[in-house]
């Protein structure tokens, strides 16, 4: 009688664990993917699951029993295994907890202290088995991988939620969590095959999959190495493109967080190998009939995991792989610049004849009005510096923002000065230098890259008209461009060749001016200036074109071994501005003392925005998530006995200033330009375009008082199912603006486009 009481409690303990634990399923399910409001019918949803969970359970255990007991299997899989069944589905049901939390960190946390909890209860229940060492022996190993990859993939999709700017999945939350888990049963599934292979072969090509499984892990790990430095330094995923652009770049391959990427790389790897070991080793302490029971169950978990959830589609590695996968075997289709989306265009002040093989072709740059240049330039032109500086967004300036006092006093003496001009709300067309400095001199969007522009040597083909070729065809006696790094990094000397740069000075030709080594990625700024102060001294002919490229502010921001701190020091980023704007205060000062301050325009600009990195991030909080690649920069003109305006408030961008120094210069000519002049009738398109790889950004105007910002990296778009609109009234939206990209990366490789 005692008996049946008891196993009537049992069976009764047992129904009640199976209802607790499918109503955790139910309601955590239910908060995580169901509206709140209203409540009856959130209440009748999660009834309604809680229902349909408990009934498959019941289900499930039923085939449970009457499966073990026709193949007979042992009977403590019958019996002892059976009674735990119920206790295992409450167990397991708790993971459904983590749908409550909202902080990513604890989301982990609470899920790997449910598994330690989960591996100690089969522990226990194994120890009933006859055969108790063996099954405790095969528990132990399998949670010992699933524990640390789960841990390793928990710690790169962290630091993958942190840096990665523009991530479309960010919206959920615990998608850490959920990545990590549907990498480690990815990774789990290979294990499992490989294992199974492993078995039933018994020739020593047993060991191949095991191998190669192992191999293709330590790629994995050092492959993620690399994609967290592109990340924090750029805010964007390993690619192709990430690739090219780091070619040369080795300069800046070193430093505090390369030394604790390859640090924390070997650690994993070390882990990896004793566990490595350790399963090897399992294998001929263990038979097959273990492996087997767990392989099919990690092979159902895992296969529900990689599809019966999204979050494999969403991780880093899938993405990454399809950029590689898109770069070298996508399919490329024709792109076509249809009627409305030609005349959306041209709101944005890019106009095409479609039906002239010159497609922008235009007679003037501006129109002859006004004379904004000085009268004493009227017959002998005045000598042109331009400087452009690294990374240098306007918030990064103390000339435009405030809330930095302090951190740019050379730039803000320049700004002061009477005969200097301030530009607001001038954005960079593209990205990085060397595409924001053709977007800048030739006034022109590049839909390319640096295969186009470094490997196929392809801007020639171009034929570009440039701010130095349009210079010295009026009258200026030579261009100069002076870079701290080899003048062949980034295809410069070929580009600037092309323009009809007659002087191009790198690192190897600054070594004959500069004494010393290099104390930055390349020469400093400190040590830049003065470098080009003899190369403008020894012009023996005016008018002259002098160009420089900074440095100091490029990633990581601790390069320059000159540095200047800015107030306490604690911000690499801020001491790097610091040290560019000491340099060029010096710059600034010898310039006010020199004959030429009354002969010669300086233009202050960027060469593009600075990256959204982590360590900008970390500077900006409120604006963190907004930060791209596209970004309002510093924009400033000295012109001798100036007539311009003391500060400019337009929309513009960097496709406007070779047009614009143009119009000061009073040199009009025929052109391919797609910018316009500030001074002329920029005004009437006021929305901004930027364009690269990196990016494609708009920023454009709906009505008087609201603009609307959209930003996305082009392979990243999905616009299979989205028709352009028919109407030009509508805004200009990212999929119509990547026609555009796709339609003028056409003309490009058709060698039509610029100039007659």
């Amino acid at each position: 009688m005692l008996k049946i009481i008891l196993d009537k409690l049992k069976s009764l303990w047992g129904i009640m664990q199976s209802l607790a634990g499918a109503f955790v399923i139910s309601a955590g399910w239910n908060w995580y993917h169901t509206k709140h409001k209203p409540y009856d019918r959130f209440f009748i949803y999660v009834l309604a699951t809680w229902l349909v969970v408990f009934v498959g359970y019941r289900v499930f255990r039923w085939l449970y029993h009457f499966l073990t007991a026709k193949f007979n299997r042992h009977m403590f899989w019958q019996k002892e295994f059976g009674r735990f069944l119920d206790s295992l589905f409450f167990l397991s049901s708790l993971f459904f907890l983590v749908f409550f939390c909202r902080n990513q960190l604890f989301s982990v946390f609470v899920f790997l202290g449910l598994m330690g909890l989960f591996y100690y209860k089969t522990q226990a229940y194994l120890s009933h088995h006859p055969s108790a060492h063996e099954w405790k022996i095969v528990n132990k190993n399998v949670f010992t991988i699933i524990f640390f990859l789960f841990i390793m993939f928990s710690s790169f999709q962290y630091l993958a939620y942190r840096f990665a700017n523009f991530d479309a999945y960010l919206k959920f939350y615990n998608i850490v969590l959920f990545r990590s888990w549907a990498m480690t049963m990815f990774w789990i599934l290979g294990f499992v095959v490989s294992t199974l292979i492993f078995w039933k072969l018994r020739s020593p090509w047993r060991y191949f999959a095991v191998a190669l499984w192992g191999i293709s892990f330590v790629l994995l790990v050092c492959i993620w190495g690399i994609n967290i430095g592109i990340m924090y330094f750029t805010g964007l995923y390993l690619s192709p493109l990430m690739l090219e652009v780091a070619d040369g770049a080795t300069g800046v391959a070193s430093g505090t967080l390369t030394a604790l990427l390859g640090a924390g790389i070997l650690v994993i790897l070390i882990i990896f190998g004793f566990v490595f070991r350790k399963i090897i080793h399992t294998y001929h302490s263990s038979s097959f009939r273990q492996w087997a029971y767990y392989s099919l169950a990690l092979v159902a978990v895992s296969l529900f995991s990689l599809f019966g959830l999204s979050s494999f589609k969403n991780t880093p590695e899938f993405t990454v792989a399809r950029n590689f996968y898109n770069f070298f075997l996508g399919v490329k289709t024709e792109a076509k610049l249809s009627p409305v989306l030609k005349e959306k265009m041209e709101k944005f002040g890019l106009f095409y004849n479609t039906d002239d093989f010159h497609l922008a072709h235009k007679e003037q740059a501006f129109a002859p009005s006004q004379v904004l240049l000085p009268e004493q330039f009227a017959i002998n032109k005045p000598n042109v510096i331009i400087v452009f500086f690294e990374s240098f967004s306007s918030r990064l300036t103390s000339v435009y923002n405030q809330n930095v006092v302090g951190l740019t006093p050379g730039l803000e003496r320049m700004a002061n000065d009477r005969d200097t001009t301030v530009f607001k709300k001038f954005y960079n067309a593209s990205t990085p230098t060397i595409n924001g400095i053709i977007s800048q001199l030739c006034s022109f969007l590049p839909p390319t890259g640096y295969t186009e522009v470094e490997d196929n040597k392809n801007l020639q083909r171009l034929r570009l008209l440039c701010l130095p070729t349009i210079l010295k065809n009026n009258g200026y006696k030579s261009a100069t461009y002076i870079t701290a790094v080899d003048k062949e990094f980034e295809n410069k000397n070929s580009i600037f060749t092309s323009m009809d740069t007659d002087g191009i000075y790198g690192q190897d030709e600054l070594k004959n001016i500069i004494k010393g080594a290099p104390l930055s990625w390349g020469y400093s700024d400190h040590q830049l200036y003065p470098a080009m102060w003899q190369l403008i001294e020894k012009k023996k002919q005016e008018p002259f074109l002098m160009m420089l490229s900074t440095v100091d502010t490029h990633a990581p921001y601790d390069l320059a071994q000159d540095m200047v701190m800015y107030r306490d020091g604690e911000s690499n980023v801020l001491n790097s501005y610091r040290t560019a704007d000491d340099a060029f205060a010096k710059f600034w000062k010898e310039f006010k003392q020199s004959k030429y301050y009354n002969n010669t325009i300086v233009v202050a600009v960027a060469d593009h925005a600075v990256f959204p990195g982590a360590e900008i991030k970390k500077l900006f909080p409120p604006d963190a998530d907004k930060l791209s690649f596209y970004d309002e920069t510093m924009f400033m003109m000295y012109v001798p006995q100036n007539k311009l305006p003391k500060e400019v408030d337009m929309y513009s961008s960097s496709i406007d200033m070779a047009p614009t120094l143009l119009q000061v210069l009073n040199i009009n000519t025929p052109n391919s330009f797609e910018g316009h002049s500030i001074f002329d009738d920029r005004n009437k398109y006021q929305n901004v375009l930027g364009m690269h790889e990196y990016g494609l950004y708009i920023n454009q105007r709906l009505n008087e008082d609201r603009r609307d910002i959209s930003y996305e990296i082009p392979s990243e778009l999905k616009c299979e199912d989205e028709i352009a609109s028919a109407s030009t009234s509508t805004p200009l939206t990212l999929c119509e603006y990547l026609e555009f990209y796709k339609w003028k990366r056409q003309m490009f490789e058709q060698g039509r486009f610029w100039g007659k």
